[in-house]
């Protein structure tokens, strides 16, 4: 069976990107190449692991859990079941921090997953101090193996939110926490329910529990900068709760680059 074959086959189901991005992988090549060489056959001794991997694409598995990679900030990040999968309009949070960050910010980031996050700022700029905590311990050894992999230096801290994280003078915190509604908010591909840990994904009730529980224990912190990404329809919830749990913070409801409400800023002492 050619490439052209089975891109084409793909493009029916709306699957040709995943079908290219597994093909490139199976064939230790780039995705451009099987576009030069569409004429070519997948070699025999393949064919068994395509097609195995093509049914799990077509049942809805994440390539990323297949291919173990996922491309995020410029960075090729190692992904398995253990973690979510690194979505790219998260960038933008990235680009948010560094727009904040001046020489030798110390940065906390909790909720780290495989860690794209802290690993894309410290990569950036490797000037930033960097704390990033994870209550999982299976998603803490995902984000050291990448932050070995890609030659940065973060302190990992395994913690719920912030208990377990030492004062030490952070200026900026970020956070990613599970957002997705258990009853309220729940907006989710059937696809990333089934394949994705769900200690990632649900936030309580509503999806903003842990963000209720990690503004409330910032109160005392003082950091100049709180950043965090949410759902795209938490944006009144999360600025109520914002200007109830810490009333001395400026507050901002910005876009993601899907041009989706999904970031909230919160500036302290900075009242507009």
């Amino acid at each position: 069976m050619t490439i052209e074959d089975l891109i084409k086959k793909a493009q029916v189901l709306h699957l040709r990107t995943e079908m290219e991005v597994f093909l490139s992988y199976l064939l230790s090549c780039d995705r451009l190449d099987l576009l030069a060489y569409p004429e070519k056959d997948v070699p025999v001794e393949k064919l068994a692991e395509l097609q195995k991997g093509w049914v799990q694409i077509q049942q809805g598995k994440p390539v990323a859990y297949l291919t173990h990679t996922k491309e995020f900030y410029g960075l090729d990040f190692y992904v398995d079941e253990r973690v979510l999968v690194p979505r790219g309009a998260t960038e933008r949070l990235v680009e948010l921090v560094l727009e904040k960050a001046s020489q030798g910010t110390k940065i906390l980031e909790i909720g780290t997953g495989s860690g794209p996050i802290s690993i894309a700022l410290k990569h950036t700029r490797p000037d930033l101090q960097i704390t990033a905590g994870e209550v999982s311990l299976e998603a803490l050894e995902v984000a050291k193996k990448n932050a070995d992999q890609l030659g940065v230096d973060i302190k990992f801290i395994e913690s719920d939110l912030l208990q377990s994280i030492p004062n030490d003078d952070y200026e900026i915190l970020v956070a990613n926490l599970p957002y997705i509604g258990e009853v309220e908010h729940r907006y989710l591909d059937e696809n990333v329910e089934q394949y994705e840990p769900h200690l990632a994904l649900f936030g309580g009730h509503d999806g903003l529990r842990l963000y209720a529980e990690l503004l409330d224990q910032a109160k005392d912190k003082q950091f100049k900068w709180i950043l965090g990404e949410i759902g795209f329809s938490h944006g009144d919830s999360i600025e109520k709760l914002c200007k109830e749990k810490l009333p001395d913070y400026s507050f901002q409801l910005l876009q993601d680059y899907e041009g989706l409400d999904r970031i909230f800023v919160l500036c302290y002492n900075a009242r507009k």
